[in-house]
């Protein structure tokens, strides 16, 4: 009977242990360490900016392309000697306007310039100017103008007295030289400008200077 028992004892004992076996036996968890890290050089941080007064003022620079040509429009009063007229009228006063236009080349501009004047004591003693004229012009940087021209003179006169009226058409040579001011005064290149211009027409009564002021404005040197 007691072998019965012992067996029925084992018999029993034997599975624990074997399931004991079993856990025993389970790998144990393998745990992951990573190697340190090198240490990382820390990043400077930017300077402070610096104080509103010491900010530079932002500006903005346009350099102006010279034009290549130049126009141009003025009047003009004149004062002296009325061709035609000399012994008959004294030194007097005129009005006339005038354009010009030219190609630039440096501080010197070469073109091509027209006026028309009235001169004397209209109604009277009448001279009406048409003067086309070949012109240099020299223009320095601070604007200084300095100029010449040369030209016929298409002069329509007429001289009104109790008998009767007489009118003609004469041509003459006239020489003109100029000296003043021209100054631009924008981006684009226009300017104004203002000289002083003495004048002698070659008629055949002998030579008749007078001089005239002009002002005007125009486009490029």
């Amino acid at each position: 009977m007691w072998r019965g028992v012992l067996t029925a004892s084992l018999l029993a004992w034997t599975p624990a242990v074997l399931a004991q076996d079993d856990v025993e036996e389970e790998a144990p968890p393998v745990i992951q360490i990573d190697p340190p890290s090198a240490p990382q050089e820390a990043t400077p941080l930017p300077p402070p900016p610096p104080p509103e007064d010491d900010l530079p003022i932002p500006t903005l620079t346009i350099d102006r392309v010279p034009p290549s040509t130049s126009f141009e429009f003025a009047v003009q009063v004149s004062y002296g000697s009325v061709a035609y007229f000399q012994d008959a009228v004294p030194p007097w006063v005129g009005f006339g306007f005038r354009g010009g236009w030219g190609k630039n080349l440096g501080v010197h501009r070469f073109g091509v310039g027209g006026t028309f004047a009235a001169e004397g004591d209209f109604g009277v003693h009448t001279l009406l100017a048409l003067e086309p004229t070949a012109t240099w012009d020299f223009v320095s940087p601070g604007g200084v103008l300095l100029g010449a021209g040369v030209g016929p003179a298409l002069m329509y006169t007429n001289r009104n007295s109790t008998v009767e009226t007489v009118s003609s058409f004469e041509v003459a040579p006239s020489v003109v030289a100029r000296i003043g001011w021209s100054q631009t005064w924008s981006r684009v290149g226009r300017r104004l400008f203002v000289f002083l211009e003495p004048k002698v027409r070659i008629t055949d009564e002998g030579y008749t200077p007078l001089v005239a002021i002009a002002v005007g404005s125009g486009a490029g040197r």
